[in-house]
């Protein structure tokens, strides 16, 4: 029986499985998979294809599953960060699920159903005087396989193109043959390597490239198509503060950069990444070149500013959020005095760069807060829009008689006033410490208060329309979570705390 070789493992061939067709590569069956922060370019923090969770059944279903200690923690700084999850793929042992997690100098994967790891890759990195080790992690949505898709009777198979040899890789290239290609795990490190592990087994696939000049502390990665970008909120060295930006799909890796000018910073994680490839970012305070402070402000693909919206004040650390209103295109984002905007993606701020479409009542203190603090969205099935902003200061929504001294989930509706888009407040969460952004699925929020030094996380689970309580990890879990978001996938939740310590809670699965 014939054999091919995939980087890391080895699977048998077409005759020891079955001949796949392009047919069954582009009927695909919807997958839980959750490869980027906030499951999609723009972060929308919805996971789309959910059907188990639900508010019918979190409250007499969703659980602590398992937990798994990943090593010892580091005391570096940390990236914010959320596990990553894929579904389906092979290794040696079969068809697994597995979720992958970045601690400041290594790479997990686990079994997402057992909570076994499977594999670990070390990085040895170095601080620097302006960046301590970190790893963040990406990856590219994986093809899925439809196995009850058949060719048309007597069309010949398509041909299946070789594997790619150990000594041919290179990064961003398929990692094996024809419909069972592998994605990789992307990891850029602290001293500005990118690197691509494979999936299954976490070997290198290929050499890293230099993705950054120097160890400038690049955070925050995104991706869209093949141009993978990550952000450095501040200088370092001779290497500015900006966003870079890398397309692998060509072995030179053309590279695109917006750097800000000297003792200027960005705030957030962005970059955000809309469907036509403009990215958003939000600035601080800074002055020179073509440099737009205390902004939001859109870039093109080849990072020139294209638009900003600079509203009065200090902007506040919201990431904005491009996201589609029936047939326009928006981006909600932090206003003036702790409000948030709806700006117009064709125009931020108008002709003056000022001007909003609609802006909310302050709903908390104006000024700078955490760096993740975010927005998200989702639809109902009748096509009504929300907004969901995770505050990590304290809220006050008097229009809904709500009150949270700490920080709070605050879901708006998104209406139509005579024919302006407006956020029209909807629920608030109770009061958490450090809430991370909303994360969406099927009629329900999952919310995660990070806590602190002296105050415990707790994993909540609201009704998505009303901000009902659905469930409340309560004493459950004993330390605090810096900086961990929450990643959803085939009704569980997964997220990290700072004891790295990897936790999933959901409905178990029947076997």
């Amino acid at each position: 029986m014939g054999k091919r070789r995939f980087a890391g493992f080895t699977i048998m061939g077409c005759a020891g499985l079955m001949c796949l067709s392009q047919a069954a590569l582009s009927q695909q069956a919807p997958r839980g998979d959750w490869t980027i922060i906030g499951n999609s370019p723009e972060q929308s923090g919805w996971q789309k294809v959910e059907k188990k969770l639900s508010p019918a059944s979190v409250p007499t279903q969703f659980k602590l599953l398992w937990k798994i200690a990943l090593g010892t923690p580091s005391k570096a700084r940390k990236n914010f960060d959320e596990p990553l999850l894929i579904s389906r793929t092979i290794n040696g042992q079969g068809f697994k699920d597995f979720v992958y997690v970045a601690s400041s100098d290594t790479v997990y994967g686990v079994d997402s159903e057992l909570g076994t790891l499977l594999w670990k890759k070390e990085y040895a990195l170095k601080g620097t005087g302006c960046a301590a080790p970190s790893v963040s992690i990406i990856m590219e949505p994986p093809a899925v396989i439809n196995f009850n898709a058949r060719r048309a009777p007597g069309a010949p198979p398509p041909p299946n193109p070789p594997a790619v040899e150990p000594g041919e890789r290179r990064l961003g290239a398929a990692s094996g043959g024809g419909g069972f290609g592998l994605k990789g795990v992307y990891a850029l490190t602290s001293n500005g390597m990118l690197h691509e592990q494979v999936v299954t087994t976490g070997v290198d696939f290929a050499p890293p490239i230099k993705f950054f000049p120097s160890a400038a502390g690049a955070s925050a990665m995104n991706i869209i198509g093949k141009t993978m970008y990550a952000s450095a909120p501040t200088a370092c060295g001779a290497t500015p503060a900006g966003v870079s930006a890398v397309n692998v799909t060509t072995a030179d890796y053309p590279a695109a950069h917006y750097d800000l000018p000297k003792g200027a910073s960005l705030v957030g994680t962005g970059p955000i990444l809309a469907a036509d490839g403009t990215a958003y970012v939000v600035t601080g305070a800074g002055t020179g070149g073509d440099f737009h402070a205390n902004s939001v402000v859109s870039l093109g693909p080849d990072m020139k500013v294209k638009n900003w919206y600079t509203p009065t004040g200090t902007v506040a650390a919201l990431n904005p959020l491009p996201f589609t209103f029936k047939t326009r295109q928006l981006v909600a984002a932090a206003g003036k005095d702790g409000s948030i905007v709806l700006l117009d993606a064709a125009a931020l701020g108008g002709s003056d760069h000022k001007t909003a479409l609609s802006e909310t009542s302050p709903i908390s203190k104006a000024g700078t807060k955490h760096a993740w603090d975010g927005l998200a969205t989702w639809q109902e099935t009748d096509g009504t829009t929300w907004v969901i902003a995770s505050v990590s200061a304290p809220v006050n929504m008097p229009s809904l008689k709500g009150v949270a001294a700490h920080g709070a989930l605050v879901a708006f509706r998104v209406d139509d006033a005579d024919g302006k888009p407006v956020l029209t407040p909807a629920w608030i969460s109770e009061d958490m410490v450090n809430p991370t952004p909303a994360r969406i699925a099927n009629g329900i929020v999952v919310a995660l208060a990070g806590g602190n030094a002296t105050t415990h996380a707790r994993l909540l689970v609201l009704d998505a329309k009303t901000g009902k309580e659905l469930f409340n990890s309560k004493e459950t879990l004993p330390t605090y979570t810096n900086k961990s978001g929450v990643a959803i996938s085939d009704a569980h939740a997964f997220f990290t705390d700072h004891n790295n310590v990897l936790y999933s809670f959901g409905i178990a699965l029947e076997h």
